[in-house]
């Protein structure tokens, strides 16, 4: 063979490993993709098989393995990429190109892996390997994208341009008209129309979708009128079957599985050529990778802490929009059946999965789900059964406030995966635990935190802190209702409060330990100077456990962290978990029977100590009116009064002075960004029924959008605090979501 068509023969068995990752068969791509250890693109893909199954298993010791097969992936690239040049085989683009591709994939699944780790010490480690690729990205960013995307630029255009190089390269008669009309680069930038272009709709990638109609399909129309095959060198038609995710807009109802979901009729940005390079492997491998590597960088940088933003910034990283990032990632998901379209859907459904999660309020939330669905229902269609697309769909649901059909989803999935022996069960058992947190469930929820320390060694304290805290929760919502909690349930929580020093104290196998356990070791140091307290003032007897002085627990403070605790909850969640909270004295004064908003009374350090009131510190009572008035906030999704409640809770929490605070100091950065959320929810609240009257709903925008502005600007100058880099992450996105919605409405900064 010659050298590129050893290259393309690389490319299709080591897709056929990704293939067998991305449908659950975990064993069979490892052993794919392991035959051929000389070959760059099986190290790549090696790499990332490691490194999936790290981020989905919590496995740390798949890091380690991941970070050394993408090493020698990169040498192995570099070399090949030499070679190819000198040997100088032609293609659409330069030889040696597709292994600049490999060798991005390389370094940023290195950067990716240090990335993870959340300290900013593995974020500086990650900066030289950050800069290697985005260097490495950028200079094929620039052959396949010379004159990059425009902010305003439509996918149809960046596709049609693209399309437009393709024939210029691949059709015989296609080099003379496109010079003599073109004034740069193969028309980039141009809006001249091609009447193949123009015919030509992008297509499924169920496999088992019709072949397209004639009139739906001229992609390759010879001199004779007849269709030219894909593999001929004078058109590369497109192929029905061959692109990863269709992002058509206009359709009524999206099928996700067996789920339907609404899709919400808006502008039709999504709509595009198909790729006529879906059947050429190498052509696909280098606009996708291109596409995937440089888009991809562009969120990572964008979701960054300033800190670290600025830092990298002085190693020549420059800023791009999320828009263009995002544009770039439709590109790469919809260039045929490669992995960089596989990750690319990937990237896209985790992206707006975590915006739709994490950052509070959306721009365009309707928006947000149609793409979420949309990307996801034309990859699950080809791997019906693969963790990451079933993962998704259950995300789906439960972002759609489905959360019972979410959990019938993980159920399933998880059965299917213990029979078969196959599949990534922590990542479902993980998003199960949560689930049934927003439920309330807390039995369930200790039930599933427990079994993921069977499954992997992420952080057995994190999984143990929430199980206790979760049993805690049990114990006190059966004592609210006045009734007495079983032994072995009280026995079971003692076992798990056992445990947890041991497993504070484990050594970490790489990098540092998770911040979540730094977070539940200062805790239990506050738990058990409160249980001090009551043994002290004989409110408890001398060998009373911890858990008898608990009331605010790891459970409801960790959920809170992962936008479990309010978010999109179910309402018979969030009302259950406001009992709870409210049952503790000194009794919530925010909310008198006929739900009006009453005069807010902070107790005194002094008389909380004298008066036996189950929280009896002033930081425990924040840490309360935080939880409210997240739950409020998402209560306020269901009953709008609500938000007004919300707005009570955090503005208490927000405006604490210092020594109320005390070593909670938490408390108020994230009071603070809950009440940003609050103000841009009564914002839609306020605007809903003047959508059609654009200066009204201006009116009534700005000061909103300003507020909450002003609001995230006060977060800039909080100090050290715990989780501060998940709530750094979280003010930029929904700061991000405030730009995006100032733009929308035609509203001034």
């Amino acid at each position: 063979m010659s050298s590129k068509e050893q290259v393309l023969d690389q490319i299709r068995h080591a897709s056929t490993g990704f293939e067998a990752l991305l449908n659950n068969q975990v064993s069979s791509a490892r052993e794919i993709l392991e035959s051929r250890p000389d070959s760059a693109s099986h190290l790549v893909g090696l790499g990332i098989v490691a490194f999936l199954v790290s981020i989905l298993s919590r496995e740390e010791a798949e890091l380690k393995v991941a970070t050394e097969t993408l090493q020698r992936a990169e040498a192995k690239a570099n070399v090949e990429a030499s070679a190819r040049r000198s040997k100088g085989d032609s293609g659409v683009y330069a030889p040696g190109t597709e292994f600049k591709v490999l060798l991005g994939d390389a370094t940023i699944g290195q950067a990716l892996i240090a990335v993870m780790s959340e300290s900013y010490v593995e974020f500086a480690k990650a900066v030289w390997k950050l800069n290697k690729s985005y260097k490495i990205f950028m200079s094929v960013h620039k052959i396949v994208f010379p004159d990059d995307i425009g902010e305003d630029e439509s996918l149809r255009q960046v596709f049609t341009k693209l399309n437009q190089h393709y024939l210029n390269q691949t059709t015989q008669q296609a080099a003379a008209p496109a010079a003599s009309g073109s004034s740069g680069l193969f028309g980039w930038g141009r809006s001249k129309k091609n009447p193949v272009l123009n015919r030509v709709r992008h297509s499924s990638s169920s496999s088992d979708l019709p072949s397209l109609s004639s009139s739906s399909s001229p992609a390759g129309i010879g001199a004779d009128g007849n269709s030219v095959p894909a593999s001929e060198p004078v058109s590369n038609a497109p192929s029905p079957n061959d692109s990863t995710t269709d992002l058509a807009a206009g359709v009524d109802r999206l099928q996700v599985g067996r789920t339907t979901t609404a899709v919400f009729m808006e502008a039709d940005e999504d709509d595009f050529p198909t790729p006529l390079w879906a059947n050429d492997p190498l052509t696909t491998l280098i606009i996708s990778g291109a596409a995937l590597g440089s888009g991809l960088f562009g969120l990572i940088f964008s979701m960054m802490p300033p800190k670290m933003r600025k830092l990298i910034s002085w190693f020549g990283f420059s800023s791009s929009s999320r828009s263009a990032s995002l544009k770039l990632l439709k590109v790469a998901a919809s260039t045929g059946n490669d992995v960089h379209g596989y990750f690319a859907s990937l990237t896209l459904t985790t992206f707006y999965g975590f915006l739709l999660l994490m950052t509070g309020w959306q721009a365009s939330e309707a928006s947000y789900l149609r793409t979420m669905a949309t990307v996801l229902d034309r990859v699950h269609a080809r791997f019906p059964n693969g963790t990451l697309w079933v993962l998704n769909r259950a995300k789906l649901a439960r972002y759609s406030r489905r959360t019972g059909e979410a959990i019938v989803i993980i159920e399933q999935a998880l059965a299917r995966e213990e029979k078969e022996g196959n599949g990534f069960r922590e990542a479902d058992s993980l998003l199960l635990t949560w689930l049934y947190l927003s439920q309330a469930k807390f039995r369930q929820v200790a039930d599933a935190a427990e079994k993921m320390c069977l499954m992997n060694s992420w952080s057995h304290a994190t999984y143990v802190s929430i199980a206790a805290g979760a049993l805690v929760d049990e114990i006190n919502s059966i004592v609210a209702r006045g009734e007495t909690p079983d032994p072995e349930l009280i026995a079971r929580t003692e076992a798990l409060f056992d445990r947890l020093p041991a497993l504070c104290t484990e050594k970490r196998t790489l990098g540092e330990k998770p911040v979540t356990e730094t977070f539940i070791v200062r805790r239990l140091e506050a738990q058990r100077a409160k249980l001090q307290r009551w043994i002290s003032a004989g409110r408890l007897p001398p060998d009373a456990k911890l858990w008898q002085a608990i009331r605010i627990t790891n459970s409801m403070e960790l959920g809170l962290f992962w936008a479990t605790v309010g978010g999109r909850s179910p309402i018979e969640g969030l009302r259950a978990q406001i009992d709870l909270l409210s049952s503790f004295t000194p009794k919530p004064t925010f909310v008198s029977s006929d739900k009006s908003i009453s005069r807010l009374s902070s107790p005194s350090s002094a008389s909380l100590a004298v008066s036996g009131v189950d929280l009896d510190t002033p930081a425990e009572v924040l840490l309360r009116d935080l939880l409210l008035g997240a739950l409020y906030t998402a209560l306020g999704h269901y009953e709008p009064p609500f938000l007004a409640v919300a707005i009570k809770c955090l503005d208490s929490v927000a405006n604490a002075p210092a020594n109320d605070v005390g070593e909670e100091k938490w408390v108020v950065p994230f009071a603070t960004w809950h009440r940003a959320v609050v103000e841009l929810k009564v914002g839609d609240v306020e605007t809903a029924d003047v959508q059609t009257d654009a200066a009204k709903a201006r009116g009534l925008w700005k000061p909103r959008l300003d507020r909450a502005e002003r609001l995230l600007d006060s977060l800039t100058t909080a100090g050290e605090y715990d989780l501060k880099t998940r709530l750094e992450s979280r003010i930029l996105m929904l700061r991000e979501e405030i730009r995006s919605k100032r733009r929308k409405m035609g509203i001034d900064q």
